[in-house]
């Protein structure tokens, strides 16, 4: 009677798996390398792992917020979940409430009254292997709440308020040193010129960060205006070669041998143009067109890069067609922007230009007026 040789797979999540063996048939011999796929889940058990997989999503995207539809603060959208093996994306809906990133567009949360809550959606795709699985969640924004009011402190800070009012002509004041459970403790007053020398330090301390802090978000600012400026040429650029026939690979590529073959003649960089080189560079390092355009999405401030990248993502899935109407209809909005802000800038210039245009009007008066007073003068 022979015996059976066990082997085991790895378990659903894990990969698969070689097993070296051993062929023998008389004087011959051979090693094979045998592979063993993953541990295949059936219908109830792929189920069961998917809802326990989005029970914990749920959470995680929560994050400080008590519940998806009483959004305050921004979400967690994460790529991936510990203990589970799928990659995760992102659709969100349209209205431009939430960002690739998770956070909340504050200039429309701004917007909403007390007890409001708007409504919108995320779907999430959890994709491995052959296995994949969609859910759409609901969101509901709501106004952030001003939670002063319910600070411990709040009530004693009140009542000490309170106390010097009604002691104003009083040198001296006494208060408790117990208040509802709270002590209270008077800090002792530092002299001489320690408390000096600390005070520079804490100041030189806090300055230093503080100047290289601002100069960086001036540095960013410009960043992201150089970017709007060039927001409308780059939707034109990739909607010209999509259009053409040409993959988004393809027209990212073109568009960045352009760029650098510019920036060689006049050395002068652009931030949004960089960032697109970045994205070719990930997408032939074997990354996702999915992937390195909601990373290059992510990498702007501003709700217009965020709806191109959107744009871009859905394409990838609805077909080229409605890809070149959309890219269409964001190519005339561009455009329109540019005009809108040409025309602001225009206006800018206009009143920067006012106070030099004052001062050489108060020249050419005191040009014109000054003979003519000293010869009053003569008489």
């Amino acid at each position: 009677m022979q015996d059976d040789i066990l082997l085991s797979r790895n378990s659903f999540g894990q990969g698969s798996k070689e097993v070296q063996l051993s062929l023998k048939k008389d004087d011959k011999k051979k090693e094979i390398t045998y592979k063993l796929d993953e541990q295949k889940l059936s219908a109830e058990e792929e189920s069961k792992v998917y809802i326990q997989f989005f029970k914990k999503l749920k959470k995680i995207m929560m994050k400080n917020n008590t519940s998806l539809k009483q959004m305050q603060t921004p979400l967690n959208l994460p790529d991936t979940v510990d203990g589970y093996p799928f990659e995760i994306t992102y659709e969100l809906a349209e209205d431009g409430y939430i960002r690739l990133d998770g956070s909340i567009n504050e200039e429309e949360q701004a917007k909403l009254k007390r007890g409001e809550t708007y409504r919108t959606y995320i779907v999430v795709t959890a994709r491995y292997g052959e296995y994949r699985k969609s859910k759409k969640y609901e969101i509901g924004i709501v106004p952030k709440k001003n939670i002063s009011k319910t600070n411990v402190f709040y009530k004693i800070q009140q009542y000490l308020k309170k106390e010097e009012q009604e002691n104003r002509y009083s040198r001296d004041i006494k208060i408790p040193s117990v208040y509802k459970d709270i002590e209270i403790t008077k800090r002792q007053e530092n002299q001489g010129g320690i408390s000096g020398i600390l005070i520079l330090f804490v100041t030189v301390s806090i300055f230093i960060p503080l100047h290289n802090y601002l100069k960086l978000q001036e540095e960013g600012k410009k960043c992201q205006e150089q970017a709007e400026r060039d927001f409308p040429v780059i939707v034109h650029l990739l909607t010209l070669y999509m259009g053409a026939g040409l993959s988004f690979f393809s027209a990212v590529k073109r568009i960045s041998q352009n760029y650098q073959k510019q920036r060689e003649l006049d050395d002068s960089k652009k931030y949004a143009f960089e960032k697109m080189m970045r994205m070719e560079q990930q997408m032939s390092n074997g990354v996702s067109q999915r992937e390195a355009c909601q990373d290059w999405g992510m990498q702007f401030r501003t709700d217009s890069y965020q709806k191109l990248s959107l744009i871009l993502i859905q394409s990838f899935t609805k077909g080229s067609k409605e890809a070149a109407m959309l890219m269409e209809a964001e190519e005339r909005e561009a455009f329109y922007k540019r005009i809108d802000r040409a025309k602001k800038e225009g206006e800018e210039a206009s009143t920067r230009l006012l106070f030099p245009m004052i001062l050489l009007l108060c020249q050419v008066m005191l040009l014109v007026m000054y003979p003519a007073l000293t010869r009053f003068q003569g008489f």
